[in-house]
């Protein structure tokens, strides 16, 4: 974030730091969603005047950006550079501290799908060190260089994509309800399908239920992993 450029002229200014701002924006996100957002709401939960907040962030898209990283910096990279660990299992690793993390803040999740895929350069040092560390961990799986970069792209489709759609099939506020419960709704809400009409989806019903389960999430995860040594 910009340092302050007139600290001494806004309310509160003095105990107004980043850090404060970033955990005030994550209590405004796990309660009220990422449409609540804003730096007026940001002010009122830190108890100071908005222009408090402004001197630090003069926008609510930096404010977006610095949770976005304060979240992400706590998913696990270390097995991803750790040449003792296994390529394609420590891609799976990294994916569920991701999901993990994420489903801790549903709202920071969809703050991160609503805004562009940045380039590398307009990334924060977090995003950075994570593209990097993937493309370090394909590399030791063998892939071609050309391969490499589009699997990391894949691989970060795939994992936020399925957290999405993981997380659209419930309230988006924290804490969420346990996978076995999640899974009981997708099974009743399936309940009233016409097997005439759709018949081979009817004759799957269980595994539909449980496509946002854990084992889902890596059966795909490494399924697309095995693809890419294929290619």
């Amino acid at each position: 974030m910009p340092e302050a450029k007139t600290p001494g002229r806004n309310v509160g200014a003095g105990s107004v730091t980043e850090k404060r701002i970033v955990d005030a924006a994550l209590g405004v996100l796990d309660a009220e969603g990422a449409r609540a957002l804003s730096i007026d709401a940001v002010a009122q939960r830190l108890g100071v005047s908005a222009d408090a907040v402004r001197a630090h962030a003069d926008d609510v898209r930096v404010i977006e950006r610095a949770v976005i990283e304060h979240v992400l910096s706590a998913v696990s990279l270390g097995p991803l550079t750790d040449v003792g660990v296994e390529w394609a299992a420590a891609v799976i690793q990294f994916a569920l501290s991701m999901r993990g993390r994420l489903f801790e803040h549903p709202a920071v999740a969809e703050l991160i799908m609503s805004g562009p895929m940045d380039s590398p350069s307009a990334d924060g040092p977090v995003a950075r060190d994570m593209n990097e560390s993937l493309f370090v961990c394909l590399g030791r799986g063998g892939l071609q260089t050309t391969i490499r970069a589009r699997g990391v792209y894949a691989v970060i489709v795939y994992v936020l994509g399925s957290i999405a759609l993981d997380l659209a099939e419930t309230e988006g506020k924290p804490p969420l309800p346990p996978e076995s419960e999640r899974i009981a709704v997708r099974r009743e809400a399936l309940r009233d399908l016409d097997p005439v009409r759709w018949p081979s989806t009817a004759a799957h019903l269980e595994e539909i239920a449980a496509w946002s389960s854990v084992d889902q999430f890596v059966w795909g995860l490494r399924v697309l992993l095995v693809g890419m040594t294929a290619t």
